[in-house]
């Protein structure tokens, strides 16, 4: 697997990526987050903030839709109640990450963690949002009497389960040699 993501980094180093990342290291905001101490911290503190509030919600609605807890309230209260933290999550994560690319583009552009993690980014939000559309109407059909069918419980696991791929790519990113 390492000779795969060598491999994959090897190759991204031919790329114009490369270049994308020297052009994107004199940017205006990249010496910004460079020059002031604690930008980069900030950011990172922002988006984990972010991940724990997406993840979270994520997660409790996956409870609630698994009849594990939450029976207080029905699914369509709590697709209500939690959805949206996830989608504001989902924005604070991708403006901090951004910021946090921008003060090492080259650590990032050329990594093969990153550019797998913005993968299954774009693959978990597709099927969120695929997932919660069909929740709510789902719930909102049949009210109280709502039961999740094996798929929506195990697509809810799904989501869980690339969350926390997700996050486990973001914390190796750092120690991918670039």
């Amino acid at each position: 697997m390492f000779d795969l993501l060598f491999g994959i980094t090897e190759w991204l180093r031919t790329t114009v990526l490369l270049d994308f990342a020297f052009w994107l290291m004199e940017t205006p905001l990249s010496l910004f987050m460079v020059e002031n101490f604690w930008m980069v911290p900030l950011a990172q503190v922002f988006h984990i903030l972010a991940i724990g509030a997406a993840f979270g919600t994520t997660l409790l609605l996956t409870v609630r839709i698994n009849r594990s807890t939450g029976a207080s309230q029905t699914v369509s209260e709590a697709a209500a109640r939690y959805c949206g933290w996830t989608w504001w999550g989902l924005l604070v994560i991708i403006l901090s990450g951004v910021l946090m690319a921008t003060a090492e583009p080259i650590r990032n552009m050329v990594n093969a963690v990153f550019w797998i993690k913005m993968a299954l980014i774009i693959v978990t939000v597709l099927i969120t949002l695929g997932f919660q559309k069909s929740v709510r109407a789902k719930a909102a059909a049949a009210g109280a009497a709502f039961v999740a069918s094996s798929g929506m419980r195990t697509t809810s696991i799904l989501i869980v389960i690339l969350w926390c791929v997700i996050i486990l790519c973001g914390r190796w990113i750092a120690y991918v040699p670039v």
